[in-house]
């Protein structure tokens, strides 16, 4: 856990990492140049609990800050957690048992409840699909989510370069898209952490940023999927398409052309997965949904719009039955 300035909620999140139910671990603690009360807090659950290892430096930003702690780990598996979540109780728990149930797995995952500071929850964030299919998600944006909510081994971290530390911002997506060259993620298949959302956090003060690393990512994934490069705006098309962004946010050429590099993607990767043919339909009848979803919030002004997400829900859904009418041969 690296802190820099975050005494408002820290004590409770390292409480909920020393109450887990899996206790064989080390907790190292980063003290990021913290200005405020958070080195004395660290050092006050040190003093109490021996799994504690306290690293005291000046101010170097996250993704540095990040290194150093992975680098200092001495576990065969490594968790993340933000200074202001949540893990509950069985979150290291259920994650070791994927991993040791399963040497091809690099890292697990699980479900993620968002919650606000008066304890409402906002949402649910789950992963429902096969996680070989990642490979494929991943080219269009962070499919897995941020760290917290994440394991890895320690020897396929190491072996895909550790964290990137010329990514400021949006380190945990190029860290999941090079692990995913290595092996698979697991999905625990239930609610194992808890972030916390709505306040001032660093992905919400520094958005631009946050996007402009998330796009370099995106646009090296698609390339290594497709053999093809695509833009800096045809890559936001893509982080609007599956992110919670209105349907207009996308100008209509690009939202057109965003239809075509996802199509592009898919038809690549099961031509070079024939085993996995038979979720293709599943990905399309998925893409279709997610174009059905977004119609809905354009001013019914827009009829432009809605012709444009129209003609794409009738093809990916086409598309999607004829996949499934060829994988059953």
């Amino acid at each position: 856990m690296s802190v820099f300035n975050g005494e408002a909620y820290l004590a409770d999140a390292i409480q909920s990492v020393l109450d887990q139910t899996y206790t064989n671990f080390e907790f190292i603690l980063i003290n990021d140049g913290s200005s405020d009360g958070s080195l004395a807090i660290i050092e006050d659950f040190a003093g109490r609990d021996p799994r504690i290892r306290v690293i005291d430096q000046a101010n170097t930003g996250l993704t540095v800050a990040l290194r150093t702690g992975c680098e200092a780990a001495r576990g065969k598996y490594i968790a993340r957690m933000d200074a202001d979540d949540f893990s509950m109780p069985e979150r290291l728990e259920k994650q070791v048992y994927l991993l040791e149930s399963d040497p091809d797995l690099v890292a697990a995952t699980g479900d993620v409840e968002h919650f606000f500071d008066d304890g409402t929850i906002s949402h649910v964030s789950r992963l429902r699909l096969n996680p070989k299919l990642l490979r494929l998600y991943i080219c269009f944006g962070n499919r897995i989510g941020g760290h917290g909510q994440v394991m890895f081994r320690r020897d396929a971290y190491e072996k895909a370069g550790g964290y990137d530390t010329t990514f400021r911002m949006a380190q945990d997506y190029d860290l999941w898209a090079r692990l995913l060259r290595l092996g698979d993620f697991g999905i625990v298949r239930e609610i194992i952490y808890r972030f916390r959302t709505g306040h001032d956090s660093i992905s919400k003060r520094s958005k631009s940023e946050q996007a402009s690393h998330s796009l370099r990512t995106c646009r090296r994934e698609y390339a290594r999927v497709t053999g093809q490069q695509i833009t800096e705006e045809i890559a936001l098309g893509l982080r609007y398409f599956w992110w919670n962004m209105p349907g207009t946010a996308t100008n209509q050429r690009d939202t057109s052309a965003v239809s075509k590099t996802m199509d592009r993607a898919v038809t690549a990767f099961f031509q070079q997965n024939p085993q996995l043919a038979h979720e293709e339909y599943e990905v399309r009848r998925n893409i279709a949904a997610r174009w059905w979803w977004r119609a809905k919030g354009v001013p019914p002004s827009h009829l432009d719009y809605h012709a444009i997400f129209a003609a794409n829900i009738a093809k990916w859904g086409t598309s999607a039955l004829i996949a499934k009418a060829t994988a059953r041969g």
